[in-house]
């Protein structure tokens, strides 16, 4: 068999929900050669089973015990053949033909070591919820990066291999966040493109792991990924490399759950329909927001100024 062009790395822990759709969106959607390589972290549920029903020779499933999410990455990225890499993790979707686009455009731009795009978040069953608002035009956001600003998903990025094994991988002090610390290292060293085609599907559900994950460790690595992004553009390293990383801290607040993250994409849906003059779709979105988790009374008022505004748009 022809070694891959392609490699795209799918982190699996317990999707079985979702795993065979994801798949599916890779194996049957992109015309490229490639390989998938799954790293199944220790999953308990009948994850392992759907995959290996697959029956694709591009598939290869492996077994990774321990670590976190960046060390999972890591044994991947040490199997891979494709001279690009990608992500997509086991409960999101890449659409029809992304890799031809983005291949042909790092082909064009061999001073580009990746190139991003747009993505759009989708719920549990698949349906739309909003697509996020990186931007209209195509553009080097180098620059971005280097300031510590973060416009999109890695999902959408595609990465020449050998700049990965340059930078060393993902980090696994970053038990989240190892994906926005990525892409402010590649930018350190390296420039990175943007096209504003949606390239891939983030799906909202009670498991992902910024539902898992306590908010203030959440947004602790968060905050840690920009200010070693700082220090690396003002003293040429970060703490982490000079070996003394801030302790992170006990997990204290609740986590980010799956229906609060859905009403906020909802209501920014709405919002962004307002804008655009599509009032009876802003009010659809409106009433979806609501019913994501009326439960949650802080968001009522919110909803309300939206409501006024829908009825009187010159207020």
């Amino acid at each position: 068999m022809n070694p891959p062009q392609v490699t795209i790395l799918m982190p699996l822990y317990n999707a079985e929900r979702f795993v065979a759709q994801a798949l599916r969106s890779l194996l049957q959607g992109q015309a490229v050669p490639l390989e998938v390589i799954v790293i199944d972290h220790q999953s308990s549920d009948r994850s392992l089973a759907l995959v290996e029903a697959v029956g694709d020779p591009r598939l290869r499933l492996v077994s990774h015990q321990g670590g976190n999410i960046a060390d999972v990455l890591n044994t991947g990225l040490g199997l891979a053949r494709g001279e690009f890499l990608g992500r997509c993790d086991a409960d999101d979707l890449y659409p029809p033909a992304r890799l031809a686009a983005q291949i042909t455009w790092l082909q064009q731009h061999p001073d580009f070591a990746a190139v991003a795009g747009n993505y759009a978040a989708i719920d549990q069953q698949g349906r739309p919820l909003i697509r996020f608002q990186c931007g209209d035009q195509e553009t080097d956001i180098t620059e971005e990066l280097r300031a510590g600003l973060t416009r999109t998903h890695l999902g959408t990025f595609l990465i020449r291999t050998s700049v990965l094994h340059q930078l060393g991988g993902f980090r696994p002090y970053f038990t989240t966040a190892e994906d926005i610390d990525l892409q402010l290292r590649l930018g350190d060293r390296h420039r990175v493109g943007y096209c504003p085609q949606v390239v891939y599907h983030y799906r909202i559900h009670a498991a992902y792991i910024t539902h898992t994950r306590a908010s203030n460790q959440r947004e602790f690595f968060d905050q840690v990924a920009q200010r070693f992004q700082q220090q690396r553009q003002t003293q040429g390293e970060d703490d982490l490399q000079r070996g003394s990383p801030p302790a992170v801290p006990p997990p204290r607040t609740a986590p980010y759950g799956a229906p609060l993250h859905s009403q906020d994409f909802l209501m920014g849906r709405a919002w962004q329909e307002i804008a655009e003059g599509q009032r009876r779709q802003a009010l659809g979105s409106s009433l979806q927001a609501w019913w994501a988790y009326p439960q949650n009374l802080r968001a009522w008022p919110a909803i309300a100024r939206l409501w006024l505004k829908l009825a009187w748009p010159r207020g």
